[in-house]
């Protein structure tokens, strides 16, 4: 009866730093409670790796989710068996130590899906920008200066035909500004 029981019951998670995700306490986080029993620690981050390792061994969960917060290998060598995965509630691995996570039996993921579309309009919105000086027709506006009005005082740069090279690979992020990209010629 008791392994049928653990069998039916939410996991535990508990996302050590909810105020970094939601930093304007605007974010429905209700499919994520319908699915754990979640904890949310409502701070932007935990730098230091006792209180981290005394939040995890407070609450015991199974699921300990982070974003953009270090998890510090001293504090994750302490975490209690119950943590079975560790959760990057964005895209990237730099915050935490994976080959140490997974030799304590810890699975690590992230959501490599995490802001796609928003990071490839603005890679987009800024070849745009450069390439019409909007930032230096800014400042002289801001300046006072108006003479961008009569004849342009910077270099205009059209942006159909031209290559556009990304650098560091064609993942998810990459594919996704090139689909952007290229209904601009």
């Amino acid at each position: 009866m008791m392994a049928t029981r653990a069998l039916l019951s939410k996991p535990r998670a508990l996302f050590l730093n909810s105020s970094r995700l939601n930093y304007d306490a605007k974010l429905d986080l209700s499919r994520l409670s319908s699915l754990t029993d979640l904890i949310c620690n409502d701070v932007d981050a935990v730098s230091d790796a006792t209180e981290i390792v005394n939040l995890v061994k407070q609450h015991e969960p199974e699921i300990v989710i982070t974003k953009e917060m270090e998890v510090p290998s001293a504090a994750l060598e302490q975490f209690p068996s119950s943590v079975k995965l560790l959760a990057e509630a964005g895209t990237g691995y730099n915050n935490i130590p994976i080959d140490l996570a997974r030799s304590h039996g810890i699975s690590v993921c992230n959501i490599p899906t995490y802001s796609n579309e928003s990071v490839a309009h603005m890679v987009i919105t800024y070849i745009m920008n450069f390439g019409a000086a909007i930032f230096d027709q800014a400042r002289m506006l801001y300046d006072g200066d108006r003479r961008n009005f009569t004849v342009f005082q910077h270099d205009i740069y059209e942006i159909t035909g031209k290559t556009l090279g990304l650098i560091g690979g064609s993942g998810t992020i990459g594919t996704c500004v090139i689909d952007v990209a290229i209904p601009l010629g």
